[in-house]
C-alpha cells in the first residue's frame, strides 16, 4: 500500500522502518527542515517532506503526533488527508482523540501500540520496536468495518498482537500500567535526589544500578508526553495515584508495626501478581 505517517519520531519512525521492510511505499511528514534531514539520512520513509500534500495518494495514514497536536490538528493536515483513506493514530489516550477525529474524518479508527522507550525525535526510530508487542485498537459503533479490517491486517503483518477494547476502558487501563509509572518514577528520582546531603547523593548516583534504572526509566522520558497525559486523562490518573497512595500507606503501616510476616506475605503476593502482567 501507499501508507502515510505524520510524525517520524520514535513511534512514527519505527513504523516507517518496519513498513518499508514489508514493501509498502511510505510517505513521511515531519514538522521542520532539521527533522526532514535526519529522517532522510535514516531512511525513515520512502518520501519525506514537511508538506502534507504528499499524503494525497495514501490509502492508510498513521498519525504519530504528540497528543496536543492530535487534539488540535492543523487545517493543512486535515485538508491533505484523502476522504477515502483509513486513518488511525498511535496516541496513548483514546477517548478524547477519537471524539475529535471521528468528526474530522469518516475513516478514522483509534489505536495504540504498547511499545516505546525514553528516546524521542527522528533519531529514535527502531525497526524492531513493535516485534511481538500488543497493538490496541479501539473502534466505536460508528467505525467503518473497512477501517477495522485494513488496520488489523497491517498490524498483524508487523508481528504485533491485536487487542480490541472500548476507548474509555483503554484509558482506564493505561492509567495504571502506563501513565501512573511515569509519575511514580519521577517521584522516585526526586526522592533519591537528596539535595540536603551531597555526600549521600554522590554515593547514590555512583552505585545506582539495574533496579533503579528499571524502576525510574519512564520518569526519564519525554516531559511533554507526561503533561499531555495528565491533561487529557486526568480523572483516571488521579484515581490511580490515590489507589497507589493507599497501597503505599498500607506498606508503611506494616513496616511501622514491624509485622514482618505480613510484609513477606504482601511481597510474595506482589511477586505472584507481577507474573500476570509481565508474562
Amino acid at each position: 500500500m501507499n501508507i502515510g505517517i505524520v510524525g517520524l519520531g520514535l513511534i512514527g519512525g519505527s513504523i516507517g522502518l518496519k513498513l518499508q521492510k514489508l514493501n509498502h511505499t511510505v510517505y513521511g511528514c515531519v514538522n521542520n527542515v532539521s527533522n526532514e534531514k535526519i529522517a532522510i539520512n535514516r531512511n525513515l520513509a520512502d518520501v519525506i517532506s514537511c508538506d502534507y500534500r504528499i499524503l494525497k495518494n495514501c490509502e492508510l495514514i498513521i498519525l504519530a503526533l504528540p497528543i496536543k497536536e492530535l487534539m488540535n490538528p492543523s487545517i493543512e493536515l486535515i485538508n491533505s488527508i484523502p476522504s477515502n483513506a483509513v486513518v488511525t493514530d498511535v496516541g496513548s489516550i483514546k477517548d478524547p482523540i477519537i471524539k475529535k477525529w471521528e468528526k474530522l474524518h469518516p475513516g478514522f479508527i483509534g489505536s495504540h501500540p504498547m511499545a516505546g522507550n525514553e528516546n524521542k525525535g527522528a533519531k529514535a526510530g527502531e525497526e524492531s520496536l513493535f516485534e511481538n508487542k500488543v497493538w490496541i485498537i479501539t473502534p466505536t459503533p460508528t467505525t467503518k468495518k473497512r477501517s477495522i479490517e485494513k488496520l488489523k491486517e497491517l498490524i498483524l503483518s508487523m508481528n504485533c498482537k491485536i487487542y480490541e477494547t472500548f476507548p474509555e476502558e483503554h484509558d482506564k487501563a493505561v492509567s495504571f500500567i502506563s501513565h501512573l509509572p511515569i509519575f511514580l518514577s519521577s517521584a522516585l528520582i526526586e526522592t533519591a535526589n537528596t539535595k540536603d546531603n551531597q555526600s549521600l547523593l554522590n554515593l547514590s548516583q555512583q552505585i545506582s544500578s539495574t533496579g533503579f534504572y528499571d524502576t525510574s526509566r519512564v520518569g526519564g522520558g519525554n516531559p511533554d508526553l507526561g503533561v499531555d497525559l495528565a491533561k487529557n486523562n486526568q480523572i483516571n490518573i488521579l484515581l490511580a495515584i490515590n489507589i497507589f497512595k493507599d497501597k503505599l500507606n498500607e506498606l508503611e503501616d506494616i513496616i511501622l508495626k514491624k509485622d514482618w510476616k505480613l510484609l513477606k506475605k504482601k511481597l510474595e503476593e506482589s511477586r505472584q501478581l507481577r507474573k500476570k502482567f509481565c508474562e
